[in-house]
């Protein structure tokens, strides 16, 4: 919100240069345009038209999408698909969105200079990219485009640093208004890190210096273009292009690319972009992978001309549609569907959104903005994916400085990709260190398959049972154990941490029995928002873990075992210590389960446990004190399952019957039968009146009415008097026990 309030006032700024917004790839600029535009659309007076430039097709649609969507927030969106429609449309008196290519403020011909379209002051551009080379002012699109609304504002958004030599953004749009850098989106757990790893695979070429500057060159402009003009405009990039793209070498590649997948995916569940230099590489690639064993489902996105391109590509499914493109996209972007792999040659490269894709393989040469948006595809947040991986197949690591250098030249802070061996293997045996540092010392962890069934029930028991009778160092150990997991996912396909792979299972599996101590609820969020895999998928090994309620001699985790006989030979059993603390996990379960039906009841045995595990951690009590206050919970939940039988009542019903049928002055009626009626007629009338925060203060209108409903029930039950007060203070304070957390409480 900082750079829509900054740039708000600037858009009136007496030279109409609003100022460029830096915030870095990911961090959500297609949300701050939207929040930008309903701040403008609220200011006194102004009424802007908003002209939303983009520079390539696929991202003019997915912003049109982006501001559909958020309709309800800037207003009226229109696309304009033609020259004539984009005249059509600035050509208003305001208040609209417009979204166009760049290329759209064009001349027709015989044109000279192209013709003014509206002289209106309260108009914005806000550009998408601000550092492309076509907002030059001299020539080109910005200078039509100045022509078309010589009294329009000009706003910049990039996700990549201005050039310090890049005059034209500067004089079109002027000087830094905002900064959100990599450093600071990564502190704020906007975008993860990246790590660059090179696996260079040699190009038979002599002289291997790759110019890099026509990979500009679109796959919309490529299929344009007649084929003269192709051949001249890439007559430097098409000795490398094939060097890349022989038989041979992309054998290896595909080996290599898809050993380095299915390795990660053992410890990351995610999917990967492949970036290749020509269309004819992509589908090459295509079926050098998919004639793999093991290979899952890889797609070729990239557009072409039937008319032009060879007849197989067509025939495969190569050259797709607009919708078909959609399609795939929204596959690649489900992290639960089976398309795994997308290979590219530029589309998708900016603009583009899946979160669970942490691998981008380059085979193609890139540099600078578009190098920097390219790696930006692998950045994005996802549950808890540790960080994205650049993976080098063509030497791309010289530009990476480069990019560096002009990243942090430009004002940035923080790396725009960390060395994975470096880095991440460094750190990850960090994590090994401290996580092994919590268990027990001189066990073999590294090697528990190696041991008998007996001798694995030994060691987890030793780990367990220390792990249970020290909170601290059980939440350290969670804590420890998933950094590790997540520094594994990242550098577990290097031969160097490859060996570790059973020790860090064993933690693995040490988390998730000790997670059985922690309240359902909080295990399964954290187990729900994981990408990074357990090592002890079924998938991947038939090996059962040791069951933590198998070792505390526990035969089934079930609170219906606790009654007296269990008392009585606890106090003879072994791992009192872990069973006590298992057994408190599974009748906190209970409780949690019941609170809602109940709300006294809950927050009366809630503190009987509570105050028994406070007692027994200080060492004032002994586990067998703690279980017998367990048993006598038990008692009391049988003895309340008995009465609403007899009664006919529901948990809801009986903690209203509960605080009216003892303590009742003389003149009430005892009988069990008219004291359930009573209570059944109160749940309801409660019910239906009750609202939510109808407890708070600034709802004692609402507050009224259920005292009221209550009141009217009471009365037809010819209560007056003191008789009337008692039930009515008595009743209410069950329904605000019961209530309080409507609708939850439903």
């Amino acid at each position: 919100m900082p750079a829509t309030t900054n740039s708000s006032p600037c858009a009136s700024r007496s030279e109409r240069r609003a100022g460029v917004i830096w915030h870095t790839q990911g961090s959500g600029k297609s949300l701050e345009m939207v929040f930008l535009i309903g701040i403008l659309r609220r200011w006194p007076g102004l009424n802007p038209s908003v002209v939303l430039q983009v520079d390539r097709t696929d991202l003019d649609n997915q912003l049109h999408e982006n501001l559909v969507a958020a309709r309800e927030v800037v207003g009226t969106v229109h696309q304009a698909d033609t020259v004539d429609d984009l005249r059509t449309l600035v050509q208003t008196e305001g208040g609209e969105v417009v979204c166009s290519t760049i290329e759209k403020f064009r001349l027709r011909e015989g044109e000279r200079r192209h013709p003014v379209l509206s002289e209106r002051r309260n108009i914005l551009v806000i550009a998408d990219e601000a550092h492309r080379s076509q907002y030059g002012l001299l020539e080109g699109f910005a200078a039509f485009l100045r022509q078309a609304l010589p009294n329009a504002s000009f706003l910049g958004f990039t996700g990549t640093p201005i050039d310090k030599q890049d005059a034209n953004t500067v004089q079109l749009f002027g000087d830094y208004i905002h900064v959100y850098d990599m450093q600071q989106a990564k502190e704020d757990r906007a975008v993860v890190g990246l790590f660059y790893e090179r696996r260079h695979i040699p190009l038979d070429l002599a002289n291997e210096q790759i110019d890099a500057d026509l990979e500009e060159i679109t796959e919309e402009q490529e299929v344009a273009l007649e084929a003269g003009e192709l051949e001249q405009a890439k007559a430097k990039w098409a000795a490398v292009e094939r060097a890349a793209g022989t038989r041979e070498r992309l054998a290896v590649l595909a080996q290599d690319l898809l050993e380095h997948f299915n390795r990660r995916q053992q410890a990351l569940q995610g999917k990967a972009m492949v970036v290749c230099m020509s269309r004819r590489n992509c589908v090459a690639l295509y079926d050098a992978l998919t004639a793999l064993p093991n290979c899952p489902e890889v797609r070729v996105v990239m557009t072409g001309d039937i008319t032009k391109d060879p007849k197989a590509w067509s025939e495969a499914g190569h050259i797709t549609t607009r919708q078909k493109r959609e399609e795939i996209k929204a596959r690649f972007v489900d992290p639960d569907d089976p398309l795994k792999i997308v290979i590219v040659r530029d589309m998708w490269l900016t603009g583009f959104d899946a979160p669970s894709a942490n691998t981008l393989y380059v085979d193609k040469p890139m540099k600078g903005h578009t190098l920097m948006q390219a790696i930006a595809r692998v950045n994005r947040i996802f549950r808890d994916k540790p960080g994205g991986l650049i993976v080098d197949f063509i030497g791309i690591g010289d530009e990476l400085k480069a990019a560096t250098r002009k990243y942090t030249a430009g004002g940035g802070r923080g790396n725009l990709t960390e060395d994975l061996i470096e880095q991440a293997v460094h750190y990850f045996f960090l994590q090994l260190q401290a996580t092994a540092s919590n268990l027990p010392s001189n066990q073999p962890y590294a090697r528990w398959r190696d041991l008998s069934a007996t001798e694995l029930e030994d060691v987890c028991n030793r780990c367990y049972g220390t792990l249970a009778a020290d909170e601290a160092l059980r939440e350290d150990f969670l804590a420890d154990e998933h950094r590790l997991s997540k520094a594994f996912s990242l550098v577990s396909h290097l031969p160097e941490c490859r060996p570790h792979f059973d020790e860090v299972a064993f933690y693995q599996m040490i988390r998730k029995q000790l997670r059985k101590l922690s309240p359902t609820a909080r295990q399964s969020v954290e187990d729900l928002d994981r990408a990074v895999r357990d090592l002890l998928d079924e998938s991947i090994t038939a090996q059962p873990a040791v069951d933590i309620f198998a070792v505390a001699g526990l035969d089934r985790p079930d609170i219906s075992i606790l009654d007296d006989q269990f008392l009585a030979g606890f106090k003879q059993q072994e791992n009192q210590d872990l069973q006590v603390r298992l057994l408190a996990r599974l009748m906190q379960d209970d409780l949690e389960a019941r609170r809602r039906q109940n709300v006294a009841r809950y927050r009366s045995f809630k503190q009987m446990l509570d105050e028994a595990i406070a007692r027994y951690n200080n060492g004032s009590i002994q586990a067998a004190d703690v279980v017998a206050t367990m048993v006598e919970m038990r008692r009391k939940q049988l003895e309340d399952a008995r009465r609403k039988a007899e009664l006919g009542l529901n948990d809801e019903e009986l903690a209203f019957y509960d605080v009216v049928a003892h303590g009742a002055p003389d003149g009430i009626p005892t009988d069990n039968e008219w004291i359930a009626g009573l209570v059944r007629e109160v749940v309801v009338a409660v019910r239906d009146n009750v609202k939510v925060d109808w407890t708070k203060a600034h709802r004692r209108d609402v507050y009224a009415s259920v005292q009221s409903a209550v009141s009217r029930v009471l009365r037809r039950r010819r209560l007056k008097g003191e008789q009337f007060q008692f039930m009515l203070k008595r009743l209410m304070q069950q329904a605000e026990a019961n209530y309080e957390d409507w609708p939850l409480a439903a």
